[in-house]
């Protein structure tokens, strides 16, 4: 997240914006519009507020090109704009001081609604909300001011739900005052109270905040809690005091898209579910936000759909082989598990399970910004860190999307994450220090591109093994892997069935497509057919870059049929050889080390030399867009911004963005 540094010019003139004579800036209104909290259940003292804090610096989400120093310059006809729900905005106040009151000037603002909230921080990465979920007025271009409680804060940050026209979060000025006197001026207006717009993207407008006009219900107790969760309906929202709970089931508990169930920490990770097992059954749109998990029990997810886990630590208590979250049954589908921490597993079974009905798989569920790590000691099955599927249902479509999670020494099984199904995508992860591979293990069709795998010389680190039919393997970067066979930074393996026979059988790779990968100092880079007897058929692997100095850098076990390789570069140094004759040319591709990874460098032959000018490859391992003629390997040699990377713990997990 990069911030923006606003000059001392733009300091003043937010001074002058939010000081209590508007009138000083004539393009302006000469007041600002009062909006009326008293409606909003909250905790603390409303502050009263007084002069203006001056902001050092401003920071987003993202934007379109109208980025968010412009909410601070002290003009109107500038703005900061993001889509999505939960986009936001961020203010670093410089210090910590006591805030009071947030001034805001929303873009059309006198046009449209814009639902939002407001939260703060004294260390940027534990939030406390202090303006809940409400709408602008509808009726003004000029600055609106909304109470918050008094609070000690360093940030600001406003995070954006949509407006009233379309999925799109505006904002032109913004100004934070401090706690003190109340102001004489400035007119009161009441806020609407007519139900939010749908959310575009996400399934619940925020997973710690209320909808607009919803139910708070407050917690303390296991007894309150399994009340509130028998008579949970749409827009409610039950808060848990901190304290130890037990939990129990959900059962047939609806909230909607705009006005969803959520069940929530008032302080993250301070309430903790120590007993009980909770199940959310024949249920939708409930969102479990800011909890910690220390029971002892699978927590299901059963013929549900839109439930998300989000911003929860678990470490759950084992004894014996235990699945820490599963989804499962008939009817379950868009299902969410996002910025959580799982830790220290050292039994038998998953951190997360995503299975289905006896025939058909849970579909179109996304695992993302999660951070696993320290799963193990390594055992020969059942102990991936997450597994998509399973062999009874390999031939239903999942549709699953795994993307921007960090696995850090997950050393549990052969396979970190195990694919069972069809249609699946892996894309944009990181995999530090993991013993096992991400295996495509059952199933047709899947992607997997934009990853990271950097062994760091630890034994036993793999990369990507392939099983089945059409899978697309592309613009992945392979550093310091150990492992060979089954553990090979790339293995295109053989299958013991062809394409019938026992489901839980290892089925002939048919037209797999490896393309524009990098693979630098691996033990083994790419094997093709290292087990079982039946050797890939009709496959790709093109415009590849390999680097190494140990043995083939390209290896046959067994010899392909019709297999296809153009435009690979191989670099053998030591003493590595090519392998397979013709499969590459032998350059020296010029790989300049760049933090973490390498990149082509100036005068490469990579530049511009890739020749298979596949569709599906639109991007770079940076998610640089690839220009002209392609580079071969996962790096676009560009100037173009970097929004992919190798992830870190701050990036992933319950307190990041």
């Amino acid at each position: 997240m990069s911030s923006t540094r606003v000059s001392m010019r733009g300091t003043v003139l937010i001074a002058t914006l939010t000081g209590s004579a508007l009138v000083a800036l004539p393009a302006l209104a000469a007041t600002s519009h009062r909006v009326s909290s008293a409606d909003i259940p909250r905790s603390g003292l409303q502050a009263a507020v007084a002069g203006p804090l001056p902001i050092c610096a401003a920071s987003a989400s993202s934007h379109d090109g109208n980025v968010p120093a412009n909410t601070i310059d002290g003009d109107l006809g500038t703005r900061w704009s993001a889509e999505g729900t939960a986009s936001w905005i961020r203010y670093d106040l410089c210090s910590t001081v006591t805030v009071g009151a947030v001034n805001i000037a929303w873009y059309r603002g006198d046009q449209r609604q814009t639902t939002f909230s407001v939260q703060t921080s004294t260390n940027g990465s534990t939030w406390t909300t202090v303006v809940p979920t409400r709408k602008s007025s509808g009726s003004t271009l000029q600055p609106e001011t909304y109470d918050t409680t008094a609070v000690a804060a360093r940030y600001l940050r406003i995070l954006g739900y949509g407006n009233s026209a379309n999925g799109w979060t505006s904002i032109t000025e913004t100004a934070v005052r401090a706690a003190g006197a109340s102001p004489t001026t400035s007119p009161t207006t009441t806020p609407t109270t007519s139900p939010a717009p749908s959310p575009t993207t996400s399934p619940a407008p925020s997973p710690t905040t209320p909808p607009p006009g919803g139910t708070v219900v407050n917690v303390s107790s296991t007894a309150q809690l399994t009340t509130a969760m028998a008579n949970a309906a749409a827009g409610h929202t039950i808060v848990l005091a901190d304290g130890n709970y037990s939990i129990g089931k959900l059962n047939a508990r609806n909230g909607t898209a705009a006005a969803p169930i959520t069940i929530t920490a008032a302080n993250q990770g301070r309430a903790v579910i120590t007993g009980g097992q909770l199940e959310v059954l024949n249920s939708s749109y409930v969102t479990f936000s800011g909890l910690k998990w220390t029971n002892a029990n699978t927590l299901k997810v059963t013929s549900s759909h839109h439930i998300r886990l989000t911003r929860s630590h678990f470490r759950l208590t084992e004894s014996s082989s235990l699945k820490w979250i599963i989804i499962q049954g008939a009817g379950s589908h868009h299902n969410r598990i996002d910025h959580n921490l799982f830790e220290e597993k050292h039994q038998l079974g998953n951190f997360i399970t995503i299975d289905g009905s006896s025939s058909q798989q849970s579909q179109y569920d996304l695992i993302d910004h999660n951070h696993f790590r320290n799963i193990g000691p390594r055992a020969t099955n059942e102990m991936e860190a997450i597994r998509v599927g399973w062999s009874a249902i390999s031939q239903s479509n999942g549709f699953t999307t795994i993307e921007h999670n960090l696995f850090e020494n997950c050393d549990g099984d052969p396979e970190i994450v195990s694919v069972k199904s069809n249609d699946n995508t892996v894309r944009y992860n990181t995999f530090r220090t993991s013993q096992g591979t991400l295996s495509l293990r059952h199933g047709n069709r899947s992607q997997v591109y934009g990853n990271f795998f950097l062994g760091g010389g630890k034994a036993g680190t793999g990369g990507v093994r392939v099983y089945g039919q059409d899978h697309k393997i592309y613009n992945n970067y392979f550093e310091g892997l150990t492992g060979t066979g089954y553990d090979a930074a790339l293995q295109l393996d053989g299958g013991d069935v062809d394409t019938s026979g026992a489901l839980s059988s290892h089925w002939r790779v048919y037209r797999a497509m490896a393309v524009n990968n990098t693979f630098v100092n691996n033990v083994s880079n790419i094997e093709i057919g290292a087990n079982y007897s039946l050797a890939p058929v009709d496959s790709v692997v093109a415009d590849n870059i390999v680097v190494g100095s140990t043995g083939k850098l390209i290896n046959e076990l067994k010899t392909p049929n019709n297999m296809t390789y153009t435009g690979n570069i191989a670099w053998p140094t030591g003493a590595a050889v090519v392998g397979v004759p013709g499969s590459a040319t032998i350059a020296n591709p010029l790989l300049v080390a760049q933090g973490e990874v390498t990149r082509i460098g100036a005068g490469s032959p990579a530049v511009d030399a890739a020749v298979g000018g596949y569709a599906f490859v639109t991007e770079d391992m940076d998610r640089q867009p690839r220009s002209g003629s392609a580079d071969v390997g996962a790096d676009e040699r560009s100037t173009a911004p970097v929004t992919n990377k190798p992830l870190l713990p701050a990036d992933v997990g319950v307190g990041a963005p």
